[in-house]
């Protein structure tokens, strides 16, 4: 897995700290209104952030997200004054950022160009357990055909080991499914009182799977998740099968030559090769690309302290000439020159897009 991960709010405010741009901490709801935050964490005179045109920015918590300039500063008070309303008035929940010299989009910019700098240089290690599930059909004459033709995750780049879900016995209730069960669960029968694990159970399916079955589920009954509280209602057929034992043994690996890569984004089995058992997962390892960051809890696994080095080569440079920062810019980019490198696997196939 991956050796760093940070949120985008964490990488920003490292950076603000680099180029000396950042008060930050938790407001209050003493006073606040829509316009004004209870800002305990501030100790400079009347006036001072609004004289020195301070931003401030929630970064978690009630108006996550939202930007606004400070047009007024009481001490006795501990309230900002912002330039426009909030939707709803900053609460304890709320968690701010005050900056002067570079907005929350100068910095998210800069850091996604920093990020989109290392596209093909620097590869995220990828699990995926939840993206393919083996399947089948049944065409016109009643016959069941298996399906060797996956859809990849969208987020996997490259490919080295696939995995079958470990088969174990189970049930599959066939009725009126009322939406998705959580995978786990104990799913009960209304009236026959038997009990199994959750294997599958999507909410646009028309049956269910589980396993560790204890009891006899019957035909007509009503089987209800126990903690997502969804039914599989009107039961039509209960057919012993094999369902998902939630985990993937090495036992299980797919031998490399019973798989490929082909286009567009697509996992190919072996049909001479391979069995597929329906409603299995499979667990597909591989790495893929530091997407861009667009929310405040969004994930960056590269090198932090790289990324913020980066980033600030490209603030924009008119604010950074202004604010005396050349050297500072001047040493994030002998710093930033030595990029870091995460090759893929050796034994990785690409995904063919």
């Amino acid at each position: 897995m991956s050796l760093y991960s940070n949120t985008l709010a964490v990488v920003r405010q490292y950076l603000s700290m680099a180029v000396g741009d950042l008060l930050y901490g938790q407001a209050g709801t003493t006073g606040a209104t829509t316009t004004k935050i209870y800002a305990p964490f501030l100790w400079q005179a009347n006036d001072y952030y609004n004289n020195h045109n301070y931003n401030v920015y929630a970064y978690a918590g009630t108006n996550i997200g939202v930007e606004k300039r400070v047009t007024d500063w009481v001490l006795a008070d501990f309230l900002l004054t912002v330039h426009s309303a909030y939707a709803a008035a900053c609460d304890a929940t709320s968690y701010l950022e005050l900056s002067r010299i570079f907005t929350e989009d100068d910095k998210r910019k800069a850091i996604n160009m920093a990020i989109e700098s290392l596209v093909g240089k620097y590869v995220i290690e990828k699990i995926d357990i939840t993206s393919v599930r083996l399947t089948s059909t049944e065409d016109n004459l009643g016959n069941t055909v298996y399906t060797y033709e996956y859809t990849m995750p969208t987020d996997m780049y490259y490919v080295h080991k696939v995995t079958t879900e470990r088969g174990v016995s189970g049930i599959k209730l066939t009725g009126t499914v009322s939406g998705a069960f959580t995978a786990g669960e104990t799913v009960t029968g209304g009236t026959s009182g038997a009990t199994g694990e959750l294997s599958y159970g999507p909410a646009s399916g028309t049956y269910i799977r589980v396993r560790k079955v204890s009891g006899t589920f019957v035909v007509g009954e009503t089987a209800t998740g126990g903690t997502s509280s969804k039914t599989c209602s009107a039961i039509t057929a209960v057919d012993s099968e094999t369902a998902g034992a939630g985990y993937w043994d090495e036992s299980d690996v797919i031998d490399p030559r019973d798989w490929r890569l082909i286009s567009s984004r697509k996992l190919k089995l072996h049909e001479d090769y391979y069995s597929v058992d329906e409603d299995l997962y499979l667990r597909i390892e591989g790495q893929g690309r530091q997407a861009v960051l667009a929310t405040d809890a969004a994930i960056c696994y590269l090198p932090l302290d790289w990324v913020v080095q980066k980033a600030i080569t490209f603030l924009p440079q008119s604010k950074i000439g202004s604010n005396k920062l050349d050297n500072v810019f001047r040493q994030a980019l002998l710093f930033s020159a030595n990029e870091p490198r995460n090759s893929p696997h050796p034994a990785s196939r690409k995904v063919i897009e």
